[in-house]
């Protein structure tokens, strides 16, 4: 059985949650290594200045302290992290306060709305792991990724690492975890371009395209 959040309890609660998803999936790992490596050698080679980063579905904050602990201190204009959890966004915004970065935003938001995206553009890089499975299917996925389009500048980043191998227990009539090629055709009917599956390893990949 798959744990949620809410079946732990106790004062580290969120940690034992996280540690649990890591001993069920030990390739989220290496994938969120791979989303960190990726980003960076993207704003490396576009030589991006102060760049306004967005992460969609922080959990627990690990990745967002991994990346901003990569990401230098002057290269980053801002970072914003979204999750529909308070309690995971005020655990993350604990967990941030010691990277040296000041100009970071924690928000509580549904990606299954329009109001998440309101104050967030212009976007050079986004990223999200582990997250997007959870909108329940195809069309509430292509919709966010119509929606990080709009919000990403020319030459912009984005970052999807997540399962590309359907569970057993999926509904067949609703499919909700998608393979790499669903991905890059969803992506490119979009308009992005430079689809990449930078690793995959799993149940998982990580994949990147760009925004023309």
């Amino acid at each position: 059985m798959i744990m949620a959040l809410s079946n732990f309890t106790g004062p580290d609660y969120i940690n034992d949650w996280t540690r649990d998803l890591d001993q069920r999936w030990p390739e989220r790992g290496a994938i969120s290594e791979c989303v960190v490596k990726t980003l960076l050698s993207w704003s490396m080679h576009s030589d991006r200045k102060k760049m306004h980063i967005l992460e969609l579905g922080i959990g627990s904050g690990g990745l967002s302290e991994a990346m901003l602990a990569t990401l230098d201190s002057d290269a980053v204009q801002s970072f914003i992290g979204i999750d529909i959890n308070p309690a995971l966004t005020r655990h993350t915004q604990a967990r941030l306060r010691g990277t040296g970065h000041t100009h970071i935003r924690i928000e509580n938001s549904d990606l299954k709305t329009l109001d998440w995206m309101e104050g967030l553009a212009p976007i050079d890089a986004a990223y999200t792991f582990q997250t997007l499975h959870d909108l329940g299917g195809q069309e509430a996925l292509t919709a966010v990724y119509q929606q990080l389009f709009s919000l990403l500048t020319p030459g912009g980043l984005l970052v999807n690492a997540d399962f590309v191998v359907p569970f057993s227990k999926d509904n067949p009539d609703k499919h909700r975890r998608f393979p790499a090629e669903t991905h890059r055709a969803l992506l490119t009917s979009l308009g992005f371009i430079e689809f990449k599956c930078e690793a995959s390893m799993g149940k998982m990949a990580c994949m990147s395209v760009v925004r023309p």
